[in-house]
């Protein structure tokens, strides 16, 4: 009699946490509309990145969104981001954009962009949650980086 009942506890254990399993949603499928919307919005290759924190190794700060936009409009950049309070730089983004490269992870819901503009390296490197992070580099020890996201 109890082999009887510890097989059906067990077997209503097994049970319960199967059909569990069978209706959770994963993360993928979640952001599935979210990785969409943004691989829609960079391959018209008209879209703004706004930065909300900027950041380096030891230090971060909140940004004036409004103050923080760059904007892609198929060939050209416009716009400029702010640095640390600290260094005082503003890195001035308008100008043609060369070697515009574009990758696709659809398995990782993952976009990098990468392009450069005037003087500067820009990558971009969009997450499946939406959240978009911007390196300007404009060579080997002035690099800087954002938070963000991208809009159309």
């Amino acid at each position: 009699m109890r082999k009887l009942i510890l097989l059906v506890i067990l077997f209503s254990l097994s049970a319960t946490t199967f059909s569990y399993a069978q209706t959770k949603t994963s993360q993928k499928e979640k952001f599935q509309t979210t990785y969409n919307s943004s691989k829609a919005l960079v391959k018209s290759q008209a879209f703004q990145y706004i930065g909300n924190v900027v950041y380096n190794n030891k230090k971060r700060e909140r940004l004036d969104s409004n103050t923080n936009t760059i904007s892609i409009n198929k060939s050209k950049a416009s716009g400029q981001v702010k640095s640390l309070s600290n260094l005082n730089k503003t890195f001035d983004l308008d100008g043609e954009i060369e070697d515009y490269m574009v990758s696709f992870n659809d398995d990782n819901q993952r976009i990098s962009i990468e392009f450069s503009v005037n003087q500067y390296n820009v990558f971009i490197d969009i997450k499946p949650n939406g959240n978009a992070f911007l390196t300007v580099s404009s060579g080997a020890n002035n690099t800087i980086s954002w938070t963000g996201r991208i809009k159309n």
